[in-house]
């Protein structure tokens, strides 16, 4: 081939390499037929011009890294300042940082070790993103396969993207060793996933962000297995209510799984064998006043690691001190997060709770009564009267994910009986306390329940159906 070598440069009568010409022959074929109309084209004929372009795309792209490994070795980024190649590259085809760096590893692969891939790519055999699916799976070989191996690698790959599409050849080309060699591919995944997993165990991380608007964050990365332990353990929990007195259950998914979560850690704490610290249970503390607590106003304190409780003691000073002299007192700094008074009285039912109740100067009047919680033969005998489930209206949470609930409330003076307990699923005992519903019990001595007056103005009394007690 001849090539004009004169003077000029490359936009003028000199030099003029017939690369050059050739693309600026492409561009106006190009431009022809994207103004060529396609309305006229027979329908029978879009499959036959959409292969065609798809091969052209490919054999240009084959250009394209062919001209990008000759820049490479020529060191063509020099001329613009740039770093690498990938910059080079970036900055005259616009591609994004990631784009640029993959597009010059395939290039350089293509070069020295993928030859046959380069060629069917060359062809318009297989397409760019077929090629990169390629160059993926051979790189992810371990070190120690030899060029025969990787050689019949690339064959079985080229072979299969003739049936393939992108994705399909993606999942198997991440199995591809497992198919050229099964036998040393088992031992290898084996090893490779005991390692794996021993590094899943020790970066095992939870972590309790800060507590914000009755909110708080928990940061959980877990291993496989235990991560599925806990989803076969919430998913139950997590399945939509069946339709009640309260209509369908509305929760998206995203709203049913913290509800479990939620449900399965007060089934957890209420367990026989719950963690403990010798021979007591796990318990929460929380502060607030008497007349607060009985009048379901105001709110209490949490006294929880969920926030720093500051030094263990603090100078405070009120008002009648100030009258007395203004001479300080000391009290505890109490800095956890607040509950409201209702949500207290919830789960002072029956959850490991201690109230620390405290009177108008601050003194401790009451850490809690051992008889305030229902005892695991009192569970019994409320789930032998009221059937094994919860016993609100249409309800089928089991027995053993329900919590006790007092119908007279234990600080209102109710006492730990069985005539004043009825066991709850914990979505229904926050609907007692909360969504103006009235548990109380009939004079046949079983639950029944009145709904708020906008639900019902008559408030007529509901009883759980004879067909979900199951004795």
């Amino acid at each position: 081939m001849d090539i004009d070598t004169g003077s000029g440069t490359s936009g003028g009568a000199g030099f003029a390499h017939p690369l050059l010409a050739w693309l600026a022959g492409v561009g106006a074929g190009i431009d022809a037929a994207i103004e060529c109309p396609t309305l006229s084209l027979p329908l029978g004929e879009y499959e036959g011009a959409l292969r065609q372009i798809a091969v052209c795309e490919a054999k240009l792209a084959s250009l394209r890294l062919s001209l990008t490994r000759q820049a490479e070795l020529n060191e063509v980024r020099k001329l613009t300042g740039a770093a690498n190649t990938a910059g080079w590259v970036q900055q005259v085809t616009r591609m994004g940082r990631r784009e640029a760096s993959v597009s010059v590893r395939l290039a350089k692969a293509l070069d020295q070790t993928l030859q046959a891939t380069s060629r069917a790519l060359g062809e318009g055999g297989i397409s760019l993103g077929q090629a990169q699916v390629i160059e993926r799976a051979i790189r992810r070989l371990p070190n120690d396969v030899d060029a025969e191996v990787r050689a019949e690698a690339e064959a079985f790959l080229l072979d299969s993207a003739q049936a393939l599409d992108v994705d399909d050849l993606d999942k198997a080309g991440k199995h591809l060793y497992e198919v050229i060699a099964p036998e040393d591919a088992e031992r290898r995944i084996g090893k490779q996933l005991e390692e794996q997993e021993r590094r899943a165990r020790e970066n095992r991380t939870l972590a309790f962000g800060p507590v914000r608007d009755g909110m708080g964050t928990v940061f959980l990365r877990l291993d496989v297995p235990t991560l599925a332990v806990l989803q076969a353990l919430l998913d139950p929990l997590a399945r939509p209510r069946p339709s009640g007195p309260e209509g369908p259950d509305g929760r998206s998914g995203e709203r049913r799984y913290p509800d479990a979560f939620s449900e399965f850690l007060g089934v957890a704490q209420a367990a026989v064998d719950a963690p403990n610290r010798g021979i007591v249970r796990p318990r929460l503390t929380v502060t607030m006043s008497y007349d607060g607590l009985v009048n379901k106003v105001g709110y209490a304190t949490l006294n929880s690691v969920l926030a720093d409780p500051g030094p263990t003691d603090l100078k405070v000073t009120s008002r009648s001190d100030e009258d007395r002299g203004g001479q300080a007192v000391i009290g505890y700094r109490i800095t956890g997060p607040p509950l409201s008074a209702t949500l207290v009285r919830q789960l002072a039912c029956d959850a490991e709770i201690i109230p620390v109740v405290l009177g108008g100067d601050g003194a401790v009047l009451d850490l809690g009564r051992g008889t305030r919680l229902f005892t695991s033969s009192q569970r019994h005998a409320l789930a032998e009267r009221d059937g094994y489930y919860c016993n609100f209206p249409g309800c089928r949470r089991p027995e053993k994910w329900t919590e006790a609930h007092h119908i007279n409330h234990w600080i209102d003076g109710g006492a730990t009986d069985l005539n004043n307990g009825v066991l709850l699923c914990q979505h229904h005992h926050t609907t007692i306390h909360t969504q103006g519903w009235t548990v109380r019990m009939s004079d046949d001595g079983h639950p029944e329940y009145l709904p708020p007056p906008w639900g019902d103005p008559y408030q007529n009394p509901i009883r759980p159906n004879d067909t979900t007690i199951r004795r």
